[in-house]
């Protein structure tokens, strides 16, 4: 004969594992700037160019792109040829030219200089790389916010209302999950709209996100989080969806040590400036400092480690795990062989429910050694574990005292 019995135990040793498990979740890695993504600003210049024009460009460069994920890179055609150049529109002789490459060297971007006379073209003209009003919203949303919906509406009235409504629908879906999250967020996604007749002055971030740099009839729509982070690929016409745009959304929030593919975690950056504002905003948001390098070692481990389906394969949906957001109890049924006759009866065992614990905010203090963490997950599993071999052991004691 045997006979079933749930063991709370088990469900205890999930949980206990669950909130000791990675202290980062996707959002929080979208924070992190591991350096080996950055872009490459090429700045042409000929025979031409003044001494005075060149100093200002290099003052420039050094002041906007210092706190950016840009480098910049100085090319004197007088002095030859450069791989990069063929690229290039038709260079007028004098005037400084830029080409903005992305992290992976397969696009490029033609940076033009301004043709009107500002108070300070050369400055003008490295702000656009790293800087635009869009980009400027985008950063100071992001940064509190769960997520940040960047929505470009298309040409077409009637296909633009219908996706920003589907846009509204996967927000208002995915808010109160937040408070059930492994690490909540107190704010919830919002959304940026662009309007067709602004694509124009934000074409370099329209083409590092992937999306049409010019008006065309079909709104489109990307999930951005952390420091500029796209999460999923960019949505356009009828595939902006709230189903699509949940999907990515219900990613942001789950923990970076689940079975999800890390190719979710390694989205596009736009190009953008993260200055002392910037970090110690995050920092305070997030409650560790994303540029620690210990934090950032981890984090790199953490994708390293991870299913990933980069350079090639199918990218994991997150879809079959979008009903685990919650972390619910459950439970694992044991069976257990037992006698025709039995006289003493098994103690009743109440389930055990735990939350996951969140890291609490540090006010000045440097985020805990990534070492000290993993030492500290281990000895408590191993107290979870050896306090389940002794409970177990215990019941059969008391079945064989009662048989």
């Amino acid at each position: 004969m045997k006979k079933c019995y749930a063991i709370p135990l088990v469900a205890l040793l999930a949980a206990t594992a669950a909130a000791h498990a990675c202290r980062y979740t996707v959002r929080d890695v979208g924070f992190a700037d591991l350096g080996n993504e950055r872009y490459t600003f090429f700045c042409f210049v000929d025979g031409q160019v003044s001494t005075e024009r060149a100093k200002q460009l290099g003052q420039a460069a050094g002041a906007l792109l210092g706190d950016s994920n840009v480098r910049f890179e100085w090319v004197n055609l007088a002095e030859g040829n450069h791989p990069q150049a063929k690229r290039l529109a038709k260079q007028e002789p004098g005037v400084p030219a830029g080409l903005l490459l992305s992290p992976d060297g397969e696009l490029a971007w033609p940076v033009t200089f301004p043709a009107a006379k500002p108070d300070n073209p050369e400055w003008s003209f490295l702000a656009s790389v790293v800087s635009s009003p869009t980009r400027d919203e985008l950063i100071k949303k992001m940064i509190p916010a769960y997520a940040v919906v960047l929505f470009v509406e298309g040409t077409d009235p009637a296909q633009s209302r219908r996706a920003r409504v589907a846009v509204g629908d996967a927000i208002k879906a995915i808010t109160p999950l937040l408070p059930q999250m492994p690490k909540p967020v107190d704010h919830p996604p919002e959304m940026v709209v662009l309007p067709p007749q602004r694509v124009a002055e934000e074409s370099v971030l329209l083409w590092s996100l992937g999306l049409d740099v010019e008006p065309v009839p079909e709104p489109q729509a990307v999930v951005l989080m952390g420091r500029g982070r796209r999460v999923g690929q960019p949505l356009r016409g009828g595939l902006v969806t709230r189903t699509a745009l949940q999907e990515s959304l219900a990613v942001v929030g789950q923990d970076c040590e689940c079975g999800l593919d890390r190719v979710w975690m390694q989205g596009e950056r736009f190009p953008l400036s993260w200055g002392r504002t910037e970090k110690v905003a995050a920092f305070k948001e997030l409650g560790f400092d994303p540029d620690n390098p210990q934090v950032k070692a981890e984090i790199s481990r953490i994708i390293t480690r991870g299913p990933n389906s980069r350079p090639g394969g199918v990218t994991q949906t997150a879809s079959s795990n979008f009903d685990q957001l919650a972390l619910g109890y459950s439970e694992e049924l044991i069976e257990i062989e037992t006698e025709p006759l039995v006289q003493a009866e098994l103690p009743t065992l109440k389930e055990v429910t735990m939350e996951p614990k969140t890291d609490p905010k540090p006010e000045s203090v440097e985020p805990e050694s990534a070492v000290l963490g993993q030492a500290r997950t281990i000895w408590w599993s191993l107290a979870v574990i050896a306090a389940v071999t002794l409970a177990g052991g215990g019941l059969l004691l008391l079945r064989r005292a009662g048989n």
